[in-house]
């Protein structure tokens, strides 16, 4: 084999493994869970959506953050996506949603999914109405 030879397989080789890093770093995922809570404010906390995978005991924590301007996804929605997930929990508890996301989990570098859409009834994506006349304010 030659040298030429040797340096385009291990130049192949190299690109393959940088571009599936990429694939599981920023492709798109999709996890089946309830979600149990949202936490932080956008500002001085990070948002994160609290879930567990369906029908199970693993906890699936995932944060909610802005992408800007950073394809694939452009997201600019956290705020609007942290008040769904939000209604979600307060609404339908028990109600099993898909989240919509890239990355993975690894606790010892802090790294958490980021969710760009939650699928889930129009039911729970609505904020409920009163039915007695009573001002929630009140």
């Amino acid at each position: 084999m030659t040298m030429q030879r040797k340096l385009t397989i291990g130049a192949v080789t190299v690109a393959v493994l940088i571009l599936g890093f990429l694939w599981l770093r920023w492709g798109p995922s999709s996890w089946e869970v309830q979600i149990t809570g949202v936490t932080g404010d956008g500002r001085n906390v990070q948002y994160r959506i609290e879930s567990v995978r369906a029908g199970t005991a693993d906890t699936l924590i995932f944060k909610n953050a802005d992408a800007g301007f950073m394809p694939p996804y452009f997201k600019f929605d956290s705020a609007t996506l942290q008040a769904i997930a939000s209604r979600v929990t307060r609404e339908c508890p028990q109600e099993v949603v898909t989240m919509n996301g890239y990355g993975f989990r690894i606790p010892w570098l802090d790294m958490f999914p980021n969710v760009i859409s939650i699928e889930a009834p129009e039911r729970c994506r609505k904020a409920s109405t009163r039915s007695d006349g009573s001002d929630a304010a009140t």
